[in-house]
């Protein structure tokens, strides 16, 4: 699968994000506030494994414990599929080697949704046939087409949760926030509401090490610009 840079033009929007109370204050702008963005580009597809085995390939990256634990046991590594078990570190490696970046939340909620206030990257209500129902197994980012954002994004809710680029120390707590949702409905992700989320909604990731950060149903995109 080829990777494609979408053209996202400047605009401004209304920022406004719903938080999980049981994990805590994440000491984030939750809005509503009127946020202006220059124009930027965005990868159409999350990574996908086929592109990060180019990348290691190139580079000889490693990332240690549980790093891409899915491809010792060929599960879900199919070349379609969204990377995942890749930690905040490892994707950023990956964006400084093509020349990106993690998303900032705004550009990935703008990206998602545009300028109208929509719930869903194809409108205000939610519809199953428009994401991975398929129960915690993964599929091909482009599955989905007619669940595309107004900008022509692809794959931005229910087949993997995505990193942004938002670490944040509080003193007390590294974390980080994504984006999303994911096809896993399960007990190991406990303090996370299972399936698609809206565009309007984050959950905090607590960063302990890359080993116990990188998780089979987390996974990126990345911006530039």
């Amino acid at each position: 699968m080829q990777q494609q840079w979408i053209q996202i033009p400047g605009g401004k929007f209304v920022y406004q994000v719903r938080h999980r109370i049981m994990e805590g204050d994440c000491q984030c702008e939750h809005g509503p506030v009127l946020v202006h963005l220059p124009a930027f580009e965005m990868t159409r597809y999350p990574v996908t494994n086929g592109m990060y085995r180019g990348f290691i390939k190139a580079t000889g990256y490693s990332g240690g414990g549980n790093f891409l634990q899915h491809w010792r046991n060929n599960h879900q590594a199919g070349d379609d599929l969204p990377v995942v078990w890749a930690s905040l570190k490892d994707a950023r490696a990956y964006a400084e080697w093509v020349g990106g970046r993690l998303p900032t939340e705004a550009e990935w909620q703008y990206a998602a949704g545009g300028a109208d206030g929509r719930s869903w990257p194809w409108g205000g209500d939610f519809d199953a046939a428009r994401v991975n129902g398929k129960g915690g197994v993964l599929m091909p980012v482009d599955a989905h087409p007619d669940g595309e954002s107004p900008f022509g994004i692809a794959d931005m809710c229910g087949n993997a949760w995505e990193w942004t680029e938002s670490e944040t120390d509080d003193g007390l707590h590294r974390f980080a926030l994504l984006r999303g949702g994911s096809c896993y409905r399960g007990p190991h992700f406990w303090h996370m509401d299972g399936g698609a989320q809206p565009i309007h909604s984050h959950v905090k990731m607590q960063l302990l090490a890359d080993n116990l950060d990188r998780s089979g149903m987390v996974g990126f995109r990345l911006v530039r610009g």
